[in-house]
């Protein structure tokens, strides 16, 4: 794997646009609207790439059979040079990939979904948390549709709905924000949207644009923990979607099907799935101790 110069970014950007699903944030990181880095097999003549957004999403795609490529890829995802100090998701393209890195990682990957009918929710949570210090986890990631509609954004007078502001913006906090997936607030402002519903000068939970390129904009949502269950992400996501549908953007929304919280709002806001792809966890970055 070789860390690609920026400079050559536009190489891969036609490879990307082939793969028929959301990629949206491996884009952002090669139209340097995301920090992110790039490993390619061949610096001037890529064919296999590994694309990682600095807040832990990664894509791989591309030629399946470079060994060389492979190799420092099992490194990569197994952390043996305990490199990588995040949790990172991993989605590759086509789907040989799947059966490749059961191949090359010799078996080192754990399917959560079949676990899930051998264990009872509690011995299943301890069994991952084992597993993920030295196998890569295997879970589900949704990509939706929307269907839009015209619902009306009403709350209680206690609260209010209001755009994300450079004073706002200095004030979110939690571990879905703005912050992590735009390069600074000055890009955000100039070409991001967002809303937080307010209590007050609390803010409640927040919707954003995570990324947004043309047409298509996918959102990003993060709820303060005492705020959590109480209908408020909703709220603030129906207006980022009038938004969207008043400025004529497609919204986009993606998440692991296992994190109940987020696919149940999805499916409430009118979103409907339209693919399921796995979606790898890879080995858990050291703690400090």
């Amino acid at each position: 794997m070789e860390l690609l110069q920026q400079d050559n970014y536009g190489k891969i950007l036609e490879q990307l646009y082939e793969i028929p699903y959301n990629t949206l944030f491996a884009r952002a990181v090669l139209e340097l609207k995301a920090n992110g880095n790039v490993w390619v097999d061949n610096q001037d003549n890529p064919n296999t790439v590994f694309i990682a957004h600095s807040y832990g999403m990664s894509l791989l795609f591309g030629n399946t059979d470079n060994e060389t490529f492979n190799t420092s890829l099992v490194d990569y995802m197994s952390n043996t040079n305990r490199n990588r100090s995040k949790y990172e998701w991993l989605q590759v393209y086509p789907e040989e990939w799947n059966d490749k890195l059961r191949e090359i990682t010799k078996a080192k990957i754990i399917n959560y979904t079949a676990l899930a009918v051998e264990y009872s929710p509690k011995e299943l949570e301890i069994l991952i948390e084992n597993y993920r210090k030295n196998h890569v986890i295997q879970w589900r990631r949704v990509n939706f549709k929307y269907n839009y509609n015209n619902k009306t954004v009403t709350i209680s007078p206690k609260y209010n709905i209001k755009l994300i502001d450079a004073d706002t913006w200095e004030k979110i906090e939690g571990s879905v924000i703005p912050n992590y997936f735009w390069k600074s607030k000055e890009d955000f402002m100039a070409d991001g949207i967002g809303y937080a519903l307010m209590s007050g000068n609390v803010i409640v939970s927040i919707a954003f644009s995570s990324c947004k390129f043309e047409n298509v904009l996918e959102i990003g949502v993060e709820t303060s923990e005492n705020y959590r269950g109480m209908g408020f992400a909703k709220l603030v996501c129906e207006k980022l979607l009038a938004y969207c549908q008043e400025n004529n953007y497609i919204p986009i929304w993606a998440c692991k099907k296992e994190n109940i919280g987020s696919y149940r709002l999805a499916k409430s806001l009118g979103f409907e799935e339209s693919l399921i792809l796995p979606y790898y966890e890879l080995v858990m970055p050291p703690t400090n101790t």
